[in-house]
């Protein structure tokens, strides 16, 4: 194998890994975010030296001299990434989660995009929320709807999950099955990577109610209507924001 050839190869070879890796990270932020730094820092250290070694060749100024390019090129290139996982994002991260509701619109309305009635008569309510996370990790969020009315009675909903136990047909897998063929919907538990935010609608199945009318009408005659987002390993309270009839 002559040396062109054999340049060609290293050349378009490290420049696939630099394009497989931008992908990755930019395709999985959830699962990098949950990564140590020091991860994070070496998978898109990989990416820079990579593409880096993919333009070597045609550099002239460096011609057969690789030890220097590698000196004098590449390894000043990884100082901006160390010092931006390992100084300047610690210090920018905050603590906790923030959340805000973002629509509502024609919750009233049964046949509307905010309640979808089903054939076995339960409405789905489907506001869509946006969840950030301050943290330098990714976080996991469970979210529930609480409703409380005028006599103090508690109605706790939990927003239909990714994975849900057993194989016989429910109500939960049904409407999961349904919402899954339509983009904008997420289903608990959430992930959302650091220092970033998730906008998505959530479905709450309102199985103590008859009707959409009826659920907007406890909803007009509760004293307190909220969502909680919650640990998913221990049910821990992590935030709570109130619901709006926007």
């Amino acid at each position: 194998m002559n040396s062109t050839l054999r340049k060609f190869i290293v050349c378009i070879s490290a420049l696939l890994v630099a394009v497989a890796m931008v992908v990755f990270i930019a395709e999985n932020p959830a699962r990098i975010g949950s990564e140590p730094l020091f991860i994070r820092a070496a998978l898109l250290s990989l990416a820079i030296v990579a593409a880096l070694i993919a333009v070597y060749p045609f550099n002239p100024l460096f011609s057969r001299r690789p030890g220097i390019y590698a000196a004098t090129v590449c390894i000043p290139a990884l100082i901006p990434v160390l010092a931006y996982y390992f100084i300047l994002l610690p210090n920018q991260a905050g603590t906790g989660l923030t959340g805000e509701q973002i629509s509502n619109e024609l919750i009233t309305d049964s046949s509307s995009n905010g309640i979808i009635e089903v054939g076995f008569s339960y409405p789905i309510y489907t506001p869509a929320l946006r969840v950030g996370n301050l943290e330098l990790y990714t976080k996991q969020v469970n979210i529930f709807l609480r409703m409380t009315d005028g006599m103090g009675e508690v109605a706790l909903f939990r927003a239909v999950r990714k994975r849900i136990p057993g194989s016989s047909l429910s109500v939960e897998s049904t409407v999961q099955g349904m919402l899954s063929e339509s983009a904008g919907y997420e289903f608990i538990p959430l992930e959302i990577p650091p220092a970033s935010s998730v906008t998505t609608r959530v479905a709450f199945i309102i199985s103590n109610v008859e009707s959409g009318s009826s659920f907007s009408d406890a909803l007009d005659s509760a004293s307190q209507a909220q969502f909680e987002l919650r640990d998913p390993e221990n049910g821990r309270l992590l935030l709570d924001f109130p619901l709006t009839r926007i």
